[in-house]
């Protein structure tokens, strides 16, 4: 399968040369994760060179998937079926199923992120002096070329587009200006060993997804929360968090204007949050995140449209979001995720009915979420997850009356939350996690005034 020709591209920057050659061979059955490992451990126990011994310190690359996974190599470098030409002879592939997070070997620019004929939808991350790393026949990507990137952040999902017959990562590094391909990756994991039926374990660490598995707003699945937003139209659009800046929309959905509360967390416990909201009927209803576009919602409550405030977070640490809710009477109530609905509510607080705003994420970073507040003199409250109720609460912040919305996620991606809020005049701030409290604030986006909801 040879590929003479580049096609159009979806976006980034255009190629120099007019020719490629990017071949592709017959995939193996996909491997699961457990059996990865398994195989893994079962090479060693053979004797079959697992690579690790050449390791580099200090290597500059890792693996292109998140940290504690392993996918199965399918085909080494210099291998003889399509990895032997001088745009392939250092491209390694993994068998992996459609959706798997693709990460960034190191950190660098998006050179191209596009549609080319051969390697399908791909993306090229300049790592410089015109080395770049190539990822192909991706089902998705979340970047944009010119944007900043670091290493273990989310590029997008892997498939089979292009010249592929099976779901797979096409990984090289290739020189930027040509394609061709440049030298085998010299990896932390693997140096540059990459035997046929390996599965090593990546240590991709800006991707590990930690055992609570607390995600609010990370849509992505990054570790570093997105913005997601409806607009004056209804429209659902995802805002991708690309180095704390917000890059061009996606739109996810329509027809959320009528929905009287949204939000965005980790239902399924994927690592990758979905959305939930509460429609003009009093409905709870679950869209999951599947590929960066949201499936048929499930209804998983009724009865909401009573209260004043609904936030999603995982409350009890088990990796899977749960639902807290003010109701009519100012009382907060948790309703613990149970199956694929909710187990009996315990209330958990009183005297919320005064507060402007009520929000919930891991403020302290224990893998639990807190519960934060803007009462009505504006003053901004954390309450910290204590036992099975809240602490003391502690003041972080006056002056968030004028805020239009405010919403707490871990927008910088160190485990902790920070807020988020848009101002009277429609500006997007962030303002980072700091010790007990709150630093000083970065202006991210304007506009937002005219969104029903930001989240």
């Amino acid at each position: 399968m040879t590929v003479a020709r580049r096609g159009p591209t979806r976006g980034g920057a255009s190629v120099a040369p007019s020719t490629r050659t990017h071949l592709v061979k017959k995939e193996t059955p996909v491997r699961k994760r457990g059996l990865a490992v398994t195989c893994t451990l079962l090479l060693a126990c053979l004797g079959i060179p697992l690579g690790s011994a050449q390791a580099a310190p200090g290597a500059p690359f890792k693996l292109p998937y998140p940290a504690g996974s392993a996918y199965t190599i399918t085909q080494t470098p210099g291998s003889g079926y399509s990895h032997n030409d001088d745009y392939n002879r250092h491209a390694v592939d993994f068998a992996m199923p459609t959706g798997t997070p693709i990460v960034a070997s190191a950190a660098g620019t998006v050179h191209f992120e596009g549609w080319s004929t051969g390697g399908g939808i791909m993306a090229l991350i300049d790592h410089g002096d015109n080395l770049c790393s190539q990822y192909a026949h991706l089902s998705s990507t979340v970047v944009n070329a010119g944007g900043r990137v670091a290493q273990g952040q989310r590029i997008g999902t892997s498939g089979a587009t292009g010249n592929a017959t099976g779901p797979h990562l096409h990984w090289n590094l290739v020189h930027c200006d040509s394609w061709r391909s440049r030298a085998i990756p010299n990896t932390v994991e693997t140096g540059t060993s990459y035997p046929t039926g390996y599965a090593p374990v990546s240590q991709n660490g800006g991707q590990t997804l930690r055992p609570d598995g607390e995600r609010v707003s990370d849509f992505s699945g990054d570790g570093a929360a997105d913005v997601l937003g409806v607009d004056a139209s209804g429209s659902l659009l995802y805002y991708p968090n690309n180095g704390f800046k917000l890059s061009a929309p996606t739109r996810i959905g329509q027809g959320w204007g009528a929905f009287k509360h949204v939000m965005a967390a980790d239902w399924s416990g994927d690592g990758a949050a979905d959305v939930l909201g509460v429609d003009a009927s009093g409905s709870l209803l679950y869209y999951p995140n599947n590929g960066f576009k949201l499936s048929a919602s499930t209804r998983i409550g009724q009865g909401w449209g009573a209260f004043e405030h609904v936030t999603a977070a995982d409350w009890s640490g088990d990796g899977k979001a749960d639902v807290l809710g003010v109701d009519g009477s100012g009382s907060l109530w948790y309703y613990p995720h149970s199956g694929n609905g909710f187990g009996g509510p315990v209330k958990i607080g009183h005297g919320w009915g005064a507060f402007q705003q009520v929000f919930a994420s891991d403020f302290s970073g224990d893998g639990k979420a807190d519960v934060l507040g803007v009462d009505g003199s504006g003053s901004l409250w954390y309450y910290p997850h204590s036992g099975n109720g809240l602490g003391g609460p502690v003041k972080i912040g006056h002056g968030w009356g004028a805020f239009q919305q405010v919403f707490a996620s871990d927008f910088s991606g160190d485990g902790k939350a920070d807020v988020l809020g848009v101002d009277g005049s429609g500006s997007l701030w962030y303002y980072p996690h700091s010790g007990n409290g709150l630093g000083s604030p970065v202006k991210i986006g304007h506009g937002w005034g005219a969104f029903k909801q930001v989240f």
